[in-house]
């Protein structure tokens, strides 16, 4: 039995659902005993088992406001659901209260019919299928038996206020009348619109009762609604006790002789606005003085040998590429190992127009590019033949796919992710290659994902040091946040520097920031933080689906002068056009929307728009953001998919305005058409989301030069 109450196996569970997370959702039916809630621990629910797992049926009782997990049974071929539910309730000598349950769950009619043969004492508002047939008590337009859905059409709705997990919800409900279930006749049909449309939509749920309506329509939906609920509930509280909201992540996992974690967690931008004060300050009264480095990596060397893992679009590699020493010390990527094929050809692209204009030596990009699966043995053998032949790995850079760990994936929080399990194939990079230095990126959510099943109090980040440790590295363990090194956007991710012993440094000569640079942007540094004004401002005007690929554009030098963030975005981009200043084209719905959010805000400016979410609450708060001319952007993900808006006109963010913000320069191209088709615009949107911050790893790689 885990703390989040997933893996329960017919024993009793002691454990609940702390209140905080359902906020009194249970007073409004306090007086009907306990409600059980039956749910099937699979899809959202279930831990991401592995193939072959039996989905399971899980019972919860709700007392009060109290949630706690009962028993769970596994859905084996031959069972029969309703039969698995009632040896559920039995388990939980269920005889009193209120049963809940979803007809995906158990099929209604069935369930019904068990209860009311077995004589349970049990009351039941059960949601059914609304496009099944029901034989309603009285008939309209003289039709007796009809799908509920064409009576939730014409239905008298009445807006009812709920409780629930995520805070008060303005609803709608209706009675559809007496109506029969099977052989089960006298129940009351009732139907509550959740996404707080009047009228059938995807949103709207339709339930059957045991129980007299009366004036109780607020209490049924109130019930009802746990059918959607319950998931929100169980995943708001792995999320809760899985990650700190603030405060210091600590782990003694790591191996001997490498850093612990340690870790101030950055929940979102309010916290980490105040931890970069509160540092600042401390830098000030502290004084602390920068490591003194004695150059035992680079001794004797002009250029450095970096191979890339996982490089996507090779955002992590361009940050090297354009990183100088003041003697003109620099870095050759050796080799750049990618799956995609059209990730591969964004890298080869832009790396010969690197080498074409000047903007790195030639010679300084891979001589072979080829998708590359590096869970392969041979694939890694060829990847360190080819960095060998221009030497030693000096620097060994990566960032394994996230969406194991990500916020905004929090369903895969699991071991068993097939992406998770790539932060052990870089790993084997590590020991086949043998890099001096090495250079790990990830997302927060790394510190806190188990391992494994069986270790589940050990996170990955932890099982990274731990096997580093062995390997005989140092290993440095820090979040970075883009907006410290010049990028508009606040982005938060997880950085880990790996030095060999053999190189010679102990953890001390580096002092408590460690072996990372210095912020050079916000507070304490003398330089503001680069806002989405100093971005975007200058770029032309566009509509709503623009899509000119090359367009005209006019630099104008004094905005240049006075903007070294722009003067960066410019420099090597030919003079007299813009490319890639193209918009998704978004239906007229949705640009409506658009139209009443204010900078800063999001959806929650437009609730009662929101009309096509099932339950708008559960909508993440970056979703319809409108952009802050003053302030730096939210973390650029998928932008299209999160509907980010530009500060003042009404459409959806540019690819190019998007890759500024990602700190990409304005002659960077992602691979693909934009016309829509395969491989065009919204493959491009993708390669954005998924890259790493040139900005951030120019300034590591910058470090890295005076180790």
């Amino acid at each position: 039995m885990t703390e989040l109450m997933i893996e329960l196996r017919a024993e009793k569970a002691a454990t609940a659902l702390s209140p905080p997370v359902l906020e009194g959702a249970g007073t409004v039916t306090a007086d009907l005993g306990p409600v059980w809630i039956l749910e099937e621990a699979a899809g959202h629910l279930r831990s991401q088992g592995k193939k072959g797992d039996a989905p399971r049926m899980q019972l919860y009782r709700l007392n009060g406001d109290v949630l706690t997990a009962e028993h769970e049974l596994a859905l084996d071929a031959d069972a029969k659901r309703a039969d698995v539910a009632m040896s559920l309730l039995d388990l939980a000598k269920a005889r009193r209260g209120v049963l809940v349950c979803s007809y995906r769950t158990v099929a209604t009619a069935q369930l019904v019919e068990r209860l009311e043969s077995g004589n349970s004492g049990l009351h039941y508002v059960l949601e059914i299928d609304p496009t099944r047939r029901v034989a309603f008590a009285r008939a309209r337009d003289g039709v007796r038996s009809a799908p509920p859905k064409e009576r939730v059409e014409t239905a008298s709705w009445q807006p009812v206020s709920l409780s629930k997990p995520a805070g008060a919800s303005e609803c709608f409900a209706t009675n559809l009348g007496k109506a029969s279930l099977g052989d089960i006749e006298d129940l009351t049909c009732f139907a509550l619109s959740i996404g707080g449309i009047k009228g059938y939509q995807r949103g709207v749920l339709v339930g059957m009762t045991s129980l007299e309506l009366d004036d109780k329509l607020k209490r049924l939906a109130q019930l009802l609604a746990w059918t959607r609920w319950i998931r929100l509930a169980v995943r708001k509280e792995k999320r809760t006790r899985a990650q700190p909201a603030s405060g210091r992540l600590r782990s003694n996992e790591a191996g001997e002789g490498t850093a612990s974690l340690d870790i101030l967690v950055r929940a979102n931008r309010r916290i980490a606005a105040d931890h970069d004060v509160r540092a600042a300050e401390q830098r000030s009264l502290l004084a602390e003085r920068p490591p003194q480095l004695k150059r035992r990596l680079t001794a004797g060397k002009k250029t450095l040998n970096v191979v890339e893992l996982f490089a996507g679009a090779g955002g992590m590699g361009l940050g090297f590429l354009g990183a100088r020493a003041s003697d003109g010390r620099g870095y050759r990527i050796a080799g750049s190992a990618e799956i995609h094929p059209i990730y591969t050809q964004t890298m080869k692209q832009n790396h010969a127009y690197m080498e074409k204009t000047g903007l790195t030596p030639a010679g300084t990009t891979p001589s072979e590019y080829a998708p590359m699966d590096l869970c392969s043995d041979k694939v890694r053998e060829r990847l360190g033949a080819m960095a060998k032949g221009h030497g030693d790995v000096d620097v060994l850079i990566g960032g394994p796919p996230c969406q194991g760990f990500s916020s905004a994936n929090r369903n895969s929080w699991s071991s068993s992710n097939p992406n998770n399990r790539l932060v052990d194939a870089f790993l084997d990079c590590v020991s086949q290659m043998a890099p001096k230095v090495l250079l790990m990126e990830n997302v927060q959510g790394i510190l806190w994902t188990p391992r494994d099943e069986s270790a589940s109090d050990l996170s990955v980040a932890a099982h990274v040091l731990e096997r580093l440790a062995d390997m005989g590295y140092l290993v440095f363990p820090k979040l970075l946040d883009a907006v410290w090194y010049g990028a508009p956007q606040n982005r938060n991710r997880f950085f880990l520097l790996g030095i060999h012993k053999d190189v010679g440094y102990t953890p001390e000569e580096f002092g408590q920031w460690g072996p990372f640079p210095q912020p050079s942007h916000g507070p304490g540094t003398g330089k503001a933080f680069v806002t989405v004004r100093d971005a975007i401002a200058d770029l032309p005007k566009l509509g709503n689906g623009d899509d000119l690929s090359e367009r005209p554009y006019e630099q104008d030098a004094a905005r240049l002068q006075q903007n070294p963030f722009l003067r960066a975005m410019r420099a090597g981009a030919p003079k007299g056009i813009i490319w890639d200043h193209v918009t998704s084209r978004h239906a007229e719905y949705v640009i409506d929307r658009y139209k009443g959010i204010g900078q800063g805000q999001n959806w929650q400016a437009v609730r009662e728009l929101m009309t096509n979410y099932a339950d708008v609450e559960r909508t993440h708060s970056n979703i319809y953001r409108r952009l802050a001319w003053t302030e730096p952007a939210i973390t650029i993900g998928h932008y299209r998919k999160s509907m980010i808006i530009h500060p003042s006109q009404h459409r959806g963010l540019s690819l190019r305005e998007a890759a500024r913000l990602q700190s990409f320069p304005d002659w960077f191209r992602f691979a693909g058409s934009a016309s829509g088709s395969p491989g065009g615009l919204m493959h491009k949107q993708q390669q954005l989301a998924n890259a790493v911050c040139p900005s951030v790893t120019k300034a590591v790689a910058e470090f890295i030069l005076n180790l």
